[in-house]
């Protein structure tokens, strides 16, 4: 049998080795959650088959790509719900150092594009309002973002929260929006 004074000296070193690093780690993932802040513009409306409104709006920032935001639109201007998703992808050339050829039928022809694709953020809309006129939403916000999922480099991504707001979401060339996720 183990004295108590061993026995409590045992338990301390136990709690030190085995249970202190897992308090590290979880320390350590509360810690990385980082804020993506982005702009958007270029908004598009549409409804889907369930009478939804749905967003397209292009972005740049921390996270470039296509915004999509689903929304259930109550009678007095809530959110009743909805999806979002960002897919964070954008061009970039193939050779940054390629020399303009006027001389050439495509002078742009040496630089090359290619497609970067990131991955997709996804998840749902928990609250916000959206200002409806003669039925196209014209501005939104501020919505509450909750990330459930990501992918490609984003797939280590199952949890995080964000905000969206967005003004003349009826006018293409003059819509803007901002959004800042944290994950």
């Amino acid at each position: 049998m183990i004295p108590n004074t061993q026995r409590a000296r045992l338990c301390a070193c136990l709690f030190a080795v085995l249970i202190s690093p897992l308090f590290t780690v979880l320390s350590l993932a509360q810690q990385a959650q980082t804020p993506h802040s982005s702009s958007f513009s270029l908004a598009q409306q549409s409804t889907d088959a369930s009478g939804r409104t749905v967003i397209l709006m292009q972005g740049t920032g921390d996270l470039p790509g296509v915004l999509t935001l689903v929304l259930s639109l109550n009678a007095d201007g809530s959110i009743g719900g909805g999806e979002w998703a960002l897919n964070v992808s954008y061009v970039a050339p193939l050779n940054p150092n390629a020399q303009y050829n006027p001389a050439a039928a495509d002078p742009d022809e040496t630089a090359g594009e290619q497609l970067i694709q990131k991955g997709v953020l996804s998840g749902t809309i928990a609250s916000g309002s959206a200002t409806v006129t003669n039925g196209m939403v014209t501005a939104v916000g501020p919505l509450q973002l909750l990330i459930s999922q990501g992918t490609l480099q984003f797939a280590g991504v199952a949890q995080g929260n964000g905000t969206f707001a967005g003004t003349q979401i009826n006018d293409r060339t003059n819509s803007t929006g901002s959004a800042t996720l944290t994950f």
